[in-house]
């Protein structure tokens, strides 16, 4: 998991609800501290904490998790996930998956 993505993700959504720190950590009733830390990456939340944030803040885990895909950010996770999962596929079975990719694609025009 990308604790700095979902950190950064965190922050622009309370910004966007013009949520304080302290506003945030207060209707998760947790410490200003800790929801600093989690920004910042330095701390992990559960996965309650993590739902709960979502819920606050009205959007996905998802997008907590992942941000849009469609952003530049976005983006380099999902390719930095895909190099991580592909790494040891040979050539072969590369070649198979761009294949599969290209075929889906052709489906959804």
């Amino acid at each position: 998991m990308n604790y700095e993505l979902l950190g950064k993700n965190i922050r622009k959504q309370r910004k966007e609800k013009q949520y304080t720190l302290e506003q945030l950590a207060e209707k998760l009733d947790v410490s200003t501290t800790f929801v600093g830390q989690i920004e910042r990456a330095k701390g992990v939340p559960s996965l309650e904490t993590l739902v709960k944030i979502a819920n606050v803040l009205e959007v996905s885990t998802d997008s907590l998790l992942f941000g849009d895909l469609n952003s530049k950010s976005g983006h380099s996770h999902f390719v930095k996930k895909v190099e991580e999962l592909t790494e040891d596929f040979s050539p072969k079975e590369k070649e198979l998956l761009l294949k599969t990719i290209e075929t889906i694609s052709q489906f959804r025009k």
